[in-house]
């Protein structure tokens, strides 16, 4: 019985709290749904030339997946208005010439992240007040 009280609670934060966020406006991008493009971590630039662009999409039913440049993630996410909590699942293990931009995305995925914000088609994740990963929202393409 708990266990399904348990789901039932998760899956109406999801639903409600990927719609729109607290101070969402209608120029906002939906949480769930869209592929955040990783821009910076922790207010350093990616590289410009990447082989891949690494990325995270979150799901309505509370997951989370995407690219780290090589290797693809998984995990799962709580929402509980502007606060956020991600759980690292896992990932693939491929192994690719240069790893360094997905060394520090992992890293920072596995980070005590707890707020989150919109503004337009940009994602912050941070910690308390640390900034921790800028994304760009767009459509998602095709995996």
């Amino acid at each position: 019985m708990k266990r399904i009280i348990f789901i039932l609670c998760v899956g109406l934060m999801c639903f409600t709290c990927c719609k729109t966020s607290k101070k969402a406006t209608s120029n906002d991008m939906p949480l769930c749904g869209t592929q955040w493009n990783l821009v910076d971590i922790e207010q350093t630039p990616l590289p410009e030339k990447l082989p891949v662009q690494p990325y995270i999409i979150f799901d309505e039913d509370g997951g989370y997946h995407g690219n780290l440049g090589c290797n693809e993630f998984m995990g799962t996410y709580y929402l509980n208005k502007q606060k956020m909590k991600m759980e690292y699942s896992g990932a693939t293990k491929k192994l690719c010439k240069d790893m360094e931009t997905e060394k520090a995305f992992l890293k920072a995925l596995k980070a005590s992240i707890n707020n989150f914000y919109i503004d337009g088609n940009t994602l912050i994740l941070s910690e308390g007040s640390k900034e921790i990963m800028r994304f760009e929202g767009t459509t998602p393409t095709e995996e």
